[in-house]
């Protein structure tokens, strides 16, 4: 069963009692110390861990998640990453048994219609259903390449992964 809002909150509580506080940006400058150069989109999932199948620790990388780990939904805090940070490289990691692979973009139209009939966008809206795993990941790949916010050099040195949650392995998707 998933815990309660409180009891996120008491587990909280517990652990901040030993947190060991983490360096604020100036502090990271004056010790030489940059910050993460690697930017990750994967999906919200909670079988798709980046620091648990990447081995990541605090600093090492910038993870965004969203449902299917999408490109789109966040183009603009990449840019704005890559302006402030200077990113290197972005990984873009989707994953076997994703729950965008059940459903159709369809389907949450017509539940959505069902409880706001009166909303007309509706019909214009996607929300990333997946029918071939990698082929979605080349698909955002591909936006990522053509975007005008991405510089061409950040472009090229953006990698997809698949993820398999059974195994544990990232497969590389060649485009």
């Amino acid at each position: 069963m998933s815990p309660t809002v409180a009891e996120l909150l008491e587990r909280n509580r517990q652990l901040a009692a030993t947190h060991e506080p983490s360096p604020t940006l100036s502090e990271m400058g004056k010790e030489g110390k940059s910050p993460p150069k690697i930017l990750i989109v994967t999906c919200v999932d909670p079988r798709c861990n980046p620091a648990e199948f990447l081995g990541l620790n605090t600093g090492d990388a910038l993870v965004f998640r969203n449902i299917c780990g999408h490109i789109t939904p966040v183009l603009k805090d990449i840019a704005a990453f890559d302006v402030f940070l200077g990113l290197s490289d972005i990984m873009v990691i989707h994953h076997t048994d994703c729950g965008a692979t059940h459903f159709t973009d369809d389907f949450i139209r017509d539940g959505l219609k069902k409880r706001f009939p009166t909303n007309g966008d509706i019909d214009s809206m996607s929300f990333g259903a997946i029918t071939d795993l990698e082929q979605s990941v080349k698909d955002d790949l591909e936006i990522l390449r053509k975007s005008p916010l991405i510089t061409k050099e950040l472009a090229e040195r953006s990698v997809g992964f698949v993820y398999d949650i059974k195994s544990g392995l990232l497969t590389a998707v060649e485009e």
